[in-house]
């Protein structure tokens, strides 16, 4: 009988897959620019941010669906040409324009989150509650701590355990 592996290579093993999932995630990215008539994954979580959100700046939508604002400024361009988006200005500031789904958006992101979440639920269904629920704990400390990295680069770059602290808060 195999002795059970000891906490520090189950964190590396953790690490290496996390490491692993999130170069999974910049080759579905990277395949963007070869999947003609097709939306990018990018595109994706621009109308999803807006189909939670209903209605935001350029600005907004950039930090809820992680991209630059120039990004996101290109990309409208191509979803309101295709009719996904519309933009308008705002009736308290001229100067700001807001954007949000048409009909025929909300029908595309409804189809599209339809079929990301039965993805999700297949994939994941022979885990129990309990386990997800342990993912996620996991999963929200490793992007605390992060996040505590990118904000405090200087202290953390100095102190690993303090950083890690610090994103457990």
């Amino acid at each position: 009988m195999t002795p059970p592996a000891a906490p520090e290579t189950k964190v590396e093993e953790l690490r290496a897959a996390l490491s692993r999932m999130l170069g999974a995630e910049r080759r579905l990215r990277g395949r963007d620019h070869s999947r003609s008539g097709a939306l990018t994954y990018g595109q994706i979580r621009t109308i999803a941010a807006l189909g939670r959100e209903r209605e935001m700046t350029v600005g907004q939508l950039a930090k809820h669906a992680d991209l630059t604002p120039a990004t996101v400024t290109v990309m409208l361009d191509h979803l309101e040409a295709a009719n996904i988006v519309a933009r308008h200005r705002s009736a308290e500031d001229r100067r700001v324009c807001n954007v949000s789904l048409t009909p025929e958006g909300w029908e595309l992101l409804d189809r599209k989150a339809a079929a990301w979440q039965a993805m999700w639920v297949q994939r994941l269904s022979s885990f129990s509650a309990s386990e997800l629920d342990t993912a996620l704990q996991v999963i929200e400390q490793i992007a605390g701590m992060y996040d505590s990295l990118a904000t405090r680069p200087d202290e953390a770059a100095g102190n690993p355990a303090a950083a890690a602290a610090q994103g457990a808060r």
